[in-house]
């Protein structure tokens, strides 16, 4: 029998702070059954927000929390984080911090077969290629420089070209070196709905959520969290909404992972929300009033989310303070 959505009322923000007091036990951190295969109904129901443009939810159902507000709810035995969907060309790494301290990676490689843009052998395929043709032309301009058959003019101008094309299949052949170095030999190892959980918890304990785009492949890759202070470009990158579930809570999160304003502004993100998108139990949080974010200038799907997102600028303290 399906279950109803009058169960649901859902919550909303992208980049999580719970800030809270002390743990006092050092939490544990193990892989949780996948979500789609332990209750595929409530997989849907959080995949269904996501579609290939933009992650749309409406705003009018789903309450909005403050995303820097987010804290372990104790009446939850444990925080469990579901992998749900990935719309982003990048290999994002989703970390979590408690009480502001020390950033753990739970996510080193957000990447799916199965996401609404697929990892496949294509990549890989192009880079090998790539890499082969331009070995191939190496080879024919190393031949005719030694050739001597060349003017001094015609041979500069090769040795230009050999040059500039030694260095492009350097930096090909550099990527396609890391690609192989991540899940599934660079195709992506994630199956929609594979969870971690976090146990071990007990106070007052306060969550952020992070975001290191591109960090599977990147070192110095940007971090973006719930405090849009510390963010690179100072603007939102993440979004949370809030469902309560047959009896346990539920906030969906979401991520851009690209730096600056939207395309239309002249910048190079298009502020979907839907390069990460996890789904977190045994969370709670400070609601956002209604009344106090403004009416979008457009209703067009995330562009949406990204007004609501632009409310939370503010650090929230929490529930008690």
């Amino acid at each position: 029998m399906k279950r109803s959505l009058l169960n649901i009322s859902l919550l909303a923000a992208t980049s999580l702070s719970f800030l809270t007091a002390t743990v006092t036990k050092a939490e544990t951190v193990t892989d949780s059954a996948n979500l789609r295969g332990s209750d595929v109904e409530l997989f849907d129901l959080f995949n269904g927000f996501v579609n290939a443009e933009r992650l749309a939810l409406d705003e009018s159902a789903l309450p909005e929390l403050y995303a820097d507000s987010l804290r372990w709810d104790p009446i939850a035995s444990s925080v469990d984080i579901f992998f749900i969907n990935e719309g982003a060309g990048y290999r994002n790494q989703l970390m979590y911090a408690i009480n502001g301290g020390e950033r753990t990676t739970l996510f080193d490689d957000i990447a799916s077969t199965e996401s609404i843009i697929k990892e496949t052998t294509a990549k890989v395929e192009k880079y090998e290629n790539q890499v082969a043709k331009l070995g191939s032309e190496i080879s024919t301009l190393e031949t005719e420089i030694a050739s001597g058959n060349l003017t001094a003019e015609e041979r500069s101008a090769k040795q230009e070209q050999l040059s500039d094309k030694q260095a492009k299949q350097s930096a090909k052949a550099e990527f396609l070196a890391v690609e192989k170095t991540l899940g599934n030999d660079g195709i992506g190892a994630l199956s929609l709905g594979d969870g971690k959980s976090i146990g071990g918890l007990s106070g007052d304990v306060a969550f952020d959520f992070f975001i290191k785009a591109d960090g599977a492949r990147r070192e110095d890759g940007y971090i973006y969290g719930a405090d849009v202070s510390e963010n690179p470009d100072g603007l939102q990158h993440v979004i949370a909404r809030e469902l309560q579930y047959e009896g346990d809570s539920w906030v969906l999160i979401g991520f851009e992972d690209l730096y600056g304003v939207h395309e239309d502004e002249g910048g190079i993100s298009d502020r979907d929300f839907n390069d990460v998108v996890f789904a977190v139990r045994g969370l709670t949080g400070d609601r956002v009033d209604p009344e106090q974010i403004p009416e979008p200038s457009t209703a067009v799907g995330l562009l949406v989310f990204g007004a609501l997102g632009l409310a939370q600028t503010r650090r929230r303290k929490s529930a008690a303070g």
